[in-house]
């Protein structure tokens, strides 16, 4: 007897279940093609696997592999769209754009994957550095879009020579091999760096950059910044928001330190004068309270309401301004003008504009803003030396405490450990040389930690650490047997 077969029983296996066919090889595919569909392959072997049976050591090599897997993979889809635009592929399907075909066919929408090509053909063109490291999964793409929306912004007189090592640099902070700690950074710092990105080939030309980015951040900040508020009719209201990096630093900086989970009166002193520790009965935070962190930063939000002005408003504002500048800077400045107070800085100047300031937020304001905040706010001039520390930090405030903390700041904007990235808001001043055992309540002694690491700073089974390259670090001591 003869079995009979289904028709296609011959034929070689579909892609997958999921899988589009259309996403298979056509017999005649070019190498890039093969290649991608080898890579999907694999990658079909790997989603089979148990993951239950690999060993803990590799989960982080895991991570790592699949983040620049995924990097690899935009970089390619870019180089992909902008081999179509060349061809002009989109004409031959009646699409009115490559970004309109590629939408088509992925699902994604136009204005990614437009976006996707535009940064692709800058990195082919101009900025090469980047287009290597996004190529091979060394950087995000997320990542990729700092450095060259940054890189774009630079100052017409800026040289190829000087932009291309200043991409350079950038490049390596965001892999990780230009900064201290070994760690990439992640897109927010790396935006933050990029503002000086031109740091090492002029400093002059680096003024002039983050003076550019920082105003036009600042301008279409203020067009986009609207507040809408809903009454529910339940008892509670709703809304949403954008508002300025500025405000918006302020605003969290005041939840977090109202939400702080082990929230200290740190500004309460005894009749001596001294400081007095504990928690704080009033904060909505506390133990065994039972909320999420944005029922926490909610109840924050309501305290911070229930303490607004209520003798109208005088024009003042709480803000503490530290105007950082190098010595060099001070040195020239006081020769030029003899004033330190930016409030009397001469009016805006268009893209010459160099002035800037970093608040107690560690959000850094263009001129303009800064002039228009110090009218009424406490100036505090900080000098620093050429690594960025601390020379000399005006007071406006008795207790030495505060005053540390704000010079603090300057060093740390998270939690002190390299891989904790809880805000300065919630950590607590950790003495690396115990008061039991006579240590100062100076600078160069305090450490900001977050509750969670302050704990296991003083647990005797965990080792504080500073690494030459990664920084702050708490190691498990080994256990005598």
């Amino acid at each position: 007897m003869r079995l009979l077969q289904h028709p296609t029983s011959d034929r070689a296996p579909g892609p997958g279940v999921g899988v589009p066919a259309s996403l298979a090889p056509a017999p005649e595919s070019g190498p890039v093609a093969a290649a991608v569909a080898a890579a999907r392959a694999a990658m079909a072997a790997a989603r089979d696997g148990d993951l239950r049976r690999q060993p803990v050591e590799d989960l982080a090599v895991l991570v790592q592999a699949l983040s620049a897997l995924e990097a690899e993979s935009s970089a390619l889809l870019g180089e992909v769209l902008g081999e179509a635009e060349r061809r002009q592929v989109a004409d031959a399907e009646a699409a009115t754009g490559t970004d309109a075909w590629a939408a088509a066919l992925t699902g994604q929408s136009r204005e990614v994957l437009a976006g996707g090509a535009r940064v692709a053909e800058l990195l082919r063109s101009k900025y090469h550095h980047a287009r290597q490291a996004y190529a091979t999964g060394a950087i995000t793409t997320r990542q990729v879009r700092v450095i060259v929306a940054a890189a774009e912004q630079a100052p017409l007189e800026t040289t190829p020579e000087q932009l291309a090592a200043a991409e350079e640099v950038l490049v390596n902070k965001a892999t990780g091999v230009g900064t201290r700690t070994g760690r990439p950074m992640n897109p927010k710092r790396l935006r933050q760096a990029a503002r000086r990105m031109l740091d090492v080939v002029d400093r002059d030309l680096a003024d002039q950059h983050e003076a550019i980015m920082l105003g036009r951040e600042s301008r279409r900040a203020k067009h986009e910044t609207y507040l809408a508020l809903h009454d529910n009719g339940d008892g509670t209201y709703s809304g949403k928001f954008t508002i300025p990096e500025l405000h918006g630093s302020l605003l969290r900086t005041a939840i977090e330190t109202l939400s702080a989970p082990r929230r200290l009166n740190k500004a309460r002193t005894g009749p001596e004068g001294e400081n007095i520790s504990g928690y704080d009965e009033s904060a909505p935070t506390g133990p065994d309270h039972g909320l999420s962190g944005w029922e926490v930063a909610g109840n924050a939000l309501c305290e911070l309401i229930e303490h607004l002005p209520t003798d109208g408003w005088n024009g003042a504002n709480a803000l503490t301004l530290l105007v950082t500048m190098t010595a060099e800077d001070l040195a020239r400045d006081l020769a030029a003008t003899g004033d330190l107070d930016p409030a009397t800085w001469p009016d805006w100047h268009g893209p010459h504009e160099t002035g800037t300031a970093k608040l107690d937020t560690g959000t850094r304001t263009a001129a303009g803003d800064l002039r228009r905040l110090a009218c009424e706010a406490g100036l505090v001039p900080a000098v620093l030396n050429s690594q960025s520390v601390p020379l000399d930090l005006g007071r406006t405030k008795r207790l030495h405490t505060h005053h540390q903390r704000k010079a603090l700041f300057l060093l740390y904007d998270t939690c002190a450990i390299g891989t904790c990235e809880r805000p300065f808001a919630w950590t607590e001043t950790h003495h690396l040389t115990p008061w039991a055992h006579h240590g100062d309540t100076d600078l160069d002694d305090a450490l900001p930690l977050c509750s969670w690491h302050h704990h296991r700073a003083h647990d005797p089974r965990w080792h504080l650490t500073q690494h030459p390259l990664r920084g702050w670090e708490l190691k498990a001591r080994r256990r005598v047997r």
